[in-house]
């Protein structure tokens, strides 16, 4: 057996080891960029190896390489997007060039393509290491193969001469290198942008690399056994060739060859079917064919050749793919791309205009949004190649087709929402009309008008199943007696989201999917899966015997083989519970056909991750944490037997201060019960007073274990860092009555403050309260209500809903009506319906009774709340005489995407609130503003006293 040469040392040995401290330090954003996280976690196909990564917020990371048998682990610096190979004999990662040396080149000026480039690096398991500088990307075989094929940028000219493949070729040397000595084409080296690669086959454990210039693209088979590659050289006429390269033989045969481009090249599963698409067009408008090879070449579709409609060919924009059995070569089709017309006018001669029309299904805003996409649509279509036969399946009218698992089946499922688009404005739903599609013959059956929820085709294709929102009941359907059956668990049992609190019918609790051989389609109710027999003889089967509902554990099931196109294994389930009254998760297993017993596998309060299995082995790997402990990686059996620790990302927690949370409850107004968070500092005093901030969405209570790492807030106040600053924190779950979740919020955030108030550790004079989005909604609407707070940050906030209700989310070109009527703002009418209501629900319209200071960001990229909202409360208060100040973060999002902005508002939302409840000076920016003339030059965090 091949051994990693692998330090042999404890793991947790081999971390950044942290000062000593004896006292610990509060939280500040200096110490957050080498705060780390846990990334792209692997196991091998054989179980033995594991590898993650862990990387700073800014900075190099590291790859882990580790045997969790033997407690032995390898680090590689800088190493990211690892893959093992199939034969557990060498792992491919990507090596990220050094921070700073980006950096400094950005400072320096330097355009992209001037900036370090990534390299290959490869680990053979029997200590051999390879490293090539450029690289473009890497592939491994899927199922299995001893090697990896790599993209490398090639040095020096990049246009070359025609290298005609051999028919054969067998290799002895360690390194075969097909390299031109052509010298660029000046004339064509300036208008042809193709981009062309060194491609290196490497087989690490046999030290055998084979290599080849001039390739544009390559596929690699999911066995291993054969590697396609495009050529590519210019000589004044572009010219393309196909090569085949057999991996076990070491032969290679030359395809194809001829003037123009090669693209999208695709393997069957066995590695004996190659398709591809050529253009021996020049132009920028190509137009494509599609070419199919088994032993010989033939024209799979044309327009020419296949009888397609004039104007449509096969489409260079869509994934060309065969079906996991072989039998089918999927591909799309579209209008043939026509040169555009040779401009007559010039630019200050052209109208520039968007017409908006009101029969447009989809508004401008959208349109504009989704024109690339629309420019770039393709219509599915299929061609079986033991039959010659090409069927379109997708085209105008049903432009959306679902295949199956890996496109084996006969029937897939059509999708027309055409009709219904108009509605989207202001319904909260999709409508689609479903069509039942023979792929053999392009016939289509319509199944369902109108519907809008999930609809399943089962893995045999004998059953359809789907969910029906107007009696809140799934359906089943045989496809040869086209008899619909109605599946009802019991009159205390619902199949819907029995907690849906917004102004619309509720959708499914959700469903698992199909067992095997299509005995049952597996639903949920609220905590339990529910088997219903798609034939409709047999009764649903609650599958864990209603311990769900009893424990009030959610209770759903875990699927581990990707590979399987049904849910369970041969002895029953593997399931992960939530636990709605403790907040603890665990997994549990259950044995087919006794649901009585259901055994526990692993519980606590944690919050965990699915379980990643290795392919051929029972083993797993998963992270847990809560709170105060970071998500580590752990392993184990499938059973989760056997558990061991494999790292600790941030050992120097230990020398910060850290709080804790716990879950409070307390009565509303109505006298029902409410939950939410309370977050203490470290060394909590309950005889000391504390200064406190209350944050809010709508429910976060079931978050008890959600740790969060210290990082620079995107628009948020931070549980961590506050409550390592001495503050705390309180986060109440908030339920809404339709049309007033204004008042709703108001009832749940303020009975909440006054019930934690009342335990008598809070400083009841310096209470805070952020909220951001819909929260800062409720913050603006809050502060009209009470002077509770002391202070408010309101990020991204509505305050105006007469305006928004008209205004467009420019992230999609939507306009807001719909979460209006049916959505998260809970007015369910339309403004002419209930005028009322908006104005009652619109801070702006009562911001004369604000006398909390309030700090306000809307930035002016904001793409899902205008930022107009934020400035028509500012220009209120501003008018009003009120302390207010707006943050427009230029450029950024409705939640900051700029790490230099995310530290920005880190800084001045708890500098405001530090002054406003900690007594702390008054930064410039408060007390003077930042002058435009200023801007960029001084940030005015300090204070002139």
């Amino acid at each position: 057996m091949k051994t990693l040469l692998l330090l042999s040392l404890p793991l947790f040995l081999l971390f950044t080891l942290v000062s000593n401290a004896q006292d610990k330090k509060p939280l500040n954003p200096e110490v957050y960029d080498n705060w780390k996280s846990i990334e792209h976690q692997q196991i091998s196909q054989n179980g033995q190896y594991v590898s993650y990564e862990i990387n700073p917020q800014l900075g190099d990371g590291l790859l882990i390489i580790t045997i969790p048998e033997e407690s032995k682990s390898d680090t590689i610096k800088r190493a990211v997007d690892a893959s093992f190979s199939t034969g557990n004999d060498f792992i491919a990662y990507k090596v990220k060039p050094f921070y700073k040396d980006t950096r400094k080149a950005k400072l320096a000026g330097k355009k992209k393509d001037d900036l370090p480039k990534d390299s290959l690096g490869i680990s053979a398991l029997n200590g051999k290491i390879y490293r090539y500088p450029g690289l473009k990307s890497f592939s491994v075989p899927v199922s299995s193969g001893n090697w990896l094929a790599a993209l490398l940028e090639t040095p020096g000219p990049k246009i070359v001469k025609d290298t005609t493949a051999t028919d054969t070729l067998s290799v002895k040397e360690a390194e075969v290198n097909k390299k031109s000595g052509a010298k660029k084409d000046a004339k064509s080296t300036k208008k042809d942008k193709t981009e062309i690669y060194t491609l290196k086959l490497i087989f690490p454990a046999d030290s055998l690399i084979y290599s080849w210039d001039s390739i544009t693209e390559f596929a690699i088979s999911e066995n291993g056994r054969s590697l396609a590659m495009a050529t590519y050289y210019n000589d004044s006429i572009p010219h393309s060739g196909l090569n085949l390269f057999k991996t076990d033989s070491k032969q290679q045969y030359n395809v194809f060859k001829n003037s123009g481009f090669i693209r999208n090249l695709a393997f069957d599963t066995a590695g004996n079917q190659l398709a591809f698409m050529h253009a021996s067009d020049t132009s920028d408008a190509k137009r494509y064919r599609l070419y199919y090879y088994k032993k010989q070449l033939k024209i799979a579709a044309d327009t020419a050749i296949n009888g397609l409609a004039v104007g449509i060919c096969p489409s260079v924009n869509d994934k060309v793919y065969f079906s996991q059995d072989g039998s089918k070569l999927y591909f799309g089709l579209a209008p043939t791309p026509r040169p555009e017309p040779k401009d007559t006018l010039t630019d200050d001669e052209k109208a520039r205009i968007d017409l908006w029309h009101w029969k447009d299904p989809l508004l401008q805003p959208q349109q504009l949004k989704q024109l690339e996409k629309e420019k770039k649509r393709t219509w599915l279509s299929v061609y079986y190649p033991a039959k010659d036969l090409l069927i379109r399946l997708a085209d105008e009218n049903v432009k959306d087709i679902t295949t199956g698992f890996k496109g084996n089946g006969r029937y897939a499922l059509g999708f027309s929402e055409d009709p219904y688009l108009i509605e989207t404005s202001w319904k909260d739903a999709s409508y689609s009309d479903v069509y039942l599609v023979d792929m053999e013959t392009g016939k289509r059956e319509l199944q369902l008008k109108r519907h809008d929820g999930p609809v399943s085709l089962s893995t045999t294709q004998k059953y359809l199943a789907w969910y029906n929102k107007n009696d809140s009941l799934w359906y089943t359907m045989d496809l040869k007696q086209r008899k619909p059956i109605r599946h009802s668990a019991c009159k205390t049992i619902a199949f819907y989201e029995e907690e849906h609190d917004v102004p619309s019918i509720p959708g499914p609790a959700g469903f698992a999917g199909w067992t095997q051989n299509d005995r049952q389609f597996v639903v949920y109710d609220r905590f339990d899966p529910w088997g219903l027999d798609p034939s409709g003889k047999k009764n649903p089967e609650n599958v864990t015997s209603g311990e769900g509902r009893k424990k009030n554990t959610k209770f759903r099931i875990l699927s581990l083989n990707p590979d399987v196109p049904y849910i369970g294994r041969d002895d029953g389930f593997l399931l992960s519970g939530f636990n709605e009254t403790t907040k603890e998760s665990g997994f549990y297993k259950i044995s087919k056909g006794n649901a009585s017993n259901l055994v526990m596998l692993e519980k606590g309060p944690y919050k965990y991750s699915n379980p990643i299995k290795s392919k051929n082995a029972g083993s797993i790997i998963w992270t847990k944490g809560n709170f105060r402990e970071y998500p580590d990686l752990w392993s184990s059996a499938e059973e989760f037997t056997g558990q061991k620790r494999l790292s600790e990302a941030n050992p120097q927690q230990k020398n910060y201060l850290w709080g804790s949370v716990e879950l409070v409850k307390w009565n509303l107004p109505d006298g029902k019960e409410a939950e939410g968070l309370l977050y203490k500092p470290e060394n909590f005093d309950s005889l000391t007073k504390y200064p406190m901030l209350v944050y809010f969405y709508e429910k976060y209570s079931d978050q008890l274990n959600q740790h969060y790492v210290p990082k620079p807030s995107r628009s948020i106040i931070s549980p961590t860092y506050c409550s390592s600053n001495g503050y705390l924190v309180f986060i109440p779950d908030i339920s809404y009555r339709d049309g007033y979740p204004g008042q709703s919020a108001l009832e749940a955030i303020v009975s909440g403050t006054r019930a934690i108030a009342s335990y008598g550790f809070v400083d009841t004079t310096r209470m805070g309260v952020q909220g951001q989005s819909w929260g800062g909604y409720q913050t603006a609407w809050l502060v009209t209500r009470t002077n509770l707070f002391k202070a408010a940050m309101a990020g991204a906030p509505v305050s105006n809903m007469t305006s928004a209700y008209g205004g467009i989310r420019w992230e999609t070109g939507m306009v807001r009506q719909f979460q209006y009527e049916e959505g998260q703002s809970r007015i369910g009418a339309t403004l002419w319906e209930r005028p009322d209501l908006y104005i009652e629900n619109s801070p702006l319209f009562k911001a004369d009774k604000i006398e909390t200071p309030l700090l306000i960001m809307s930035n002016d990229g904001d793409g899902a709340v205008p930022w107009y909202q934020g400035i028509e409360m500012f220009t209120a208060l501003r008018r009003l005489g009120k302390p207010v100040w707006l943050l427009n973060y230029n450029g950024d999002e409705h939640n900051l995407s700029r790490r230099a902005n995310m530290k920005d508002l880190d800084i001045r939302m708890m500098q405001f609130f530090d002054h406003y409840l900690k007594d702390a000076p008054a930064p410039d920016w408060m007390t003077k503003g930042i002058p435009a003339i200023d801007k960029g030059k001084k940030t005015g965090y300090g204070t002139t006293e």
